[in-house]
């Protein structure tokens, strides 16, 4: 769907006027607060503390840290009767995203497990308030809609701060609202998209604990509206940030709960992207033979889609998407000549859209161009290398920094060259002070 559908969103004039959000670039450090994948995908990220709350009993004149929690702390009691509510409200009263550290083995796998295994319940609301009737649940179905099209062309720390409004509201209203059990679960699902796209918004960012945080909240969210499908699709985003930035084992059981939990009612797009995904976490885990079969089944799967029948939630997935966890499977592999057909033909499908997605044309630009980096053709990944640049100046994004930085770290580790040397100074320029030259980056 194209943003003409939504009258009133004018992405261009967004990227024309970046300030009009109150934005100011946050160059990441792609080596300390994202990792490098390397082929298999295993290296792990460097978690900092910050200094947003002090830690009491502090010595006067000392540094002042906060203590950071994982970010499962307290998981039983989010699911408790009440615990949904207590959350929500925390998530939507704090006037920055707490910080937690990233879990991963058991302790992510038994978050998925709690999803599975808990009885269906609505929470004791007692209404008091606002009638909440169909034309309103309706548009707030709308906005968020909006939202999701809205992330493609914003950076985390916009899309965070939009989230967060939107669902302070969205929680108020099942907190005193007066409504049916029907519109109930459609505000906890309005509440479950909001809070997978604040998670989202913190992996842009490259804050991953705090990411998984509000995933565990919109996974309980979902829970409550009784979605599955909608549960399984915040498993996949979860699934997503390990695969790259945590151990892709871990992935793929993700993805496996997420199939087992909404087998049924998943769409063609949603198992296309889930085989897709699972692809690339078999190979990134060292199992080639997974991936292919995994891969071919996407690539199945993807020509039985029906668009009428795809959740709002997927509009974004076509094949485009499939391609490209194609050659990157065969790119994690250790295939790389393999995996560029599949990386052309990705940002082929991506023409369609024009400049709609900067943030994807930038991973697809990038990674094609470390497949040629590979295979010998380092003037073709330097070309690339400058496509992804000027596209990556449309949006305010820690995702593309870090695509564009691991492309740079690639050429320079293959020879540092005159071109190389070009392309460093370009991302420089044009997206600020934290380009790949820097020691940060090196």
């Amino acid at each position: 769907m194209t943003t003409q559908a939504h009258p009133g969103w004018d992405p261009d004039g967004l990227r024309r006027r970046p300030e009009t959000a109150g934005r100011t670039r946050n160059p990441v450090d792609a080596r300390n607060n994202a990792g490098h994948p390397d082929t298999a995908g295993h290296r792990q990220s460097d978690h900092r503390q910050s200094d947003h709350r002090p830690v009491s009993h502090q010595p006067a004149g000392q540094p002042v840290h906060e203590q950071i929690a994982p970010a499962n702390t307290g998981l039983d009691l989010l699911w408790t009767h009440d615990g949904l509510t207590r959350e929500l409200v925390a998530m939507t009263r704090a006037r920055r995203p707490h910080r937690f550290l990233p879990v991963s083995g058991p302790s992510l796998d038994s978050a998925a497990q709690r999803w599975l295994a808990a009885r269906t319940h609505h929470e004791g609301i007692v209404p008091t308030g606002q009638l909440v009737d169909d034309p309103l649940v309706c548009g707030f179905e709308d906005r968020v809609d909006a939202l999701r099209r809205m992330s493609d062309v914003l950076g985390g720390n916009d899309v965070y701060a939009l989230s967060r409004t939107e669902l302070s509201i969205t929680v108020r209203l099942l907190r005193v609202g007066t409504h049916s059990d029907a519109h109930q679960a459609r505000l906890y699902a309005v509440a479950a998209e909001l809070a997978r796209l604040a998670g989202w918004a913190m992996y842009d960012i490259g804050q991953y604990g705090t990411a998984q945080r509000c995933w565990l909240i919109a996974l309980r969210a979902a829970h409550e509206a009784n979605a599955p499908a909608l549960g399984a699709n915040i498993l996949r985003c979860m699934a997503e940030q390990v695969t790259w930035y945590g151990q892709p084992a871990d992935a793929v059981s993700l993805l496996h709960r997420a199939q087992a939990g909404a087998r049924y009612l998943l769409s063609a797009i949603e198992r296309a992207v889930i085989a897709a995904d699972l692809a690339v976490a078999h190979s990134r885990a060292g199992s080639s033979e997974d991936a292919a079969a995994e891969t071919e089944l996407a690539y199945t799967l993807i020509d039985k889609v029906r668009p009428e029948d795809s959740p709002p939630y997927m509009y974004w997935a076509r094949r485009k998407d499939v391609a490209f966890s194609a050659g990157e499977a065969l790119l994690s592999g250790g295939s790389p000549e393999a995996a560029i057909p599949h990386f052309e033909a990705a940002l082929d499908d991506l023409d369609e859209l024009d400049e709609e997605v900067p943030r994807d044309r930038v991973e697809f630009l990038t990674r094609l161009g470390i497949a040629n980096i590979r295979t010998g053709d380092a003037d073709r990944a330097v070309a690339l290398g400058h496509q992804a640049v000027s596209c990556a100046t449309m949006i305010d994004s820690g995702m593309t920094r870090r695509d564009i930085a691991r492309l740079c770290q690639e050429l320079e580790q293959a020879g540092a060259t005159a071109q190389t040397a070009g392309l460093v100074d370009h991302v420089r320029d044009a997206l600020g002070p934290a380009g790949p030259s820097s020691p940060t980056l090196s």
